[in-house]
């Protein structure tokens, strides 16, 4: 058996040290390389992520900005927001009558007031506001009166609320009605809305 001439190897044997070492340095220096490009790549991507869901809740929200704003347009141009239109609500009422054809129908409309009703709460800055109108009717039959209020809803897109209609019959209790004029006569009350946005 031969011996190990080392001092024949000794420069082999460190350059092959330094050479592992080297490469360990390097390997771990890759491995922090690469931690750090995935740290920024994650990050990146959360930011990539959450711009882009700042950008889709962006486009809803013009779209949702652009649908209310058709939609107040459309109240601004009906009446229903802005200065009340007493002039259109009266011509409503005329259109309903020539449709339905009643023997007579009278209104009387009274100031502007507050519209309050119970559990109704409205936000800063806005002001709801109705023009209570007094209606006297004559009517055929009952029902008359339902069509009064469908047909009027239909004529106009104001909101309006019935407060009352007191309703009386006209002859005598338990007598035949008569189709060819006035048997019952009703008062009714009804708000016309109107919402002012400061």
């Amino acid at each position: 058996m031969s011996k190990i001439d080392w001092r024949y190897l000794q420069q082999a044997i460190i350059v092959l040290i330094l050479a592992v070492i080297v490469a360990v340095l390097m390997a771990i220096a890759a491995d922090r390389y690469r931690t750090t490009q995935k740290n920024g790549y994650d990050q990146s991507l959360a930011t990539l992520q959450s711009t882009y869901r700042d950008y889709n809740q962006l486009v809803n929200d013009i779209d949702l900005l652009e649908q209310y704003r058709t939609l107040f347009i459309g109240y601004k141009s009906t009446g229903l927001v802005g200065d009340e239109r007493r002039l259109s609500w009266i011509e409503s009422l005329k259109r309903t009558n020539a449709k339905v054809r009643l023997p007579l129908m009278k209104y009387s409309l009274r100031p502007q007031e507050k519209f309050k009703r119970p559990g109704l709460t409205i936000k800063n800055g806005v002001a709801l506001s109705s023009a209570p109108m007094m209606l006297n009717m004559d009517l055929l039959h009952e029902e008359d009166i339902l069509t009064v209020f469908e047909t009027l809803r239909l004529s106009i897109k104001n909101l309006f609320t019935v407060d009352s209609c007191i309703l009386s019959r006209r002859g005598a209790v338990g007598g035949s009605l008569d189709t060819q004029r006035a048997n019952l006569s009703a008062n009714c009350v009804i708000r016309w809305l109107t919402i002012d946005v400061k």
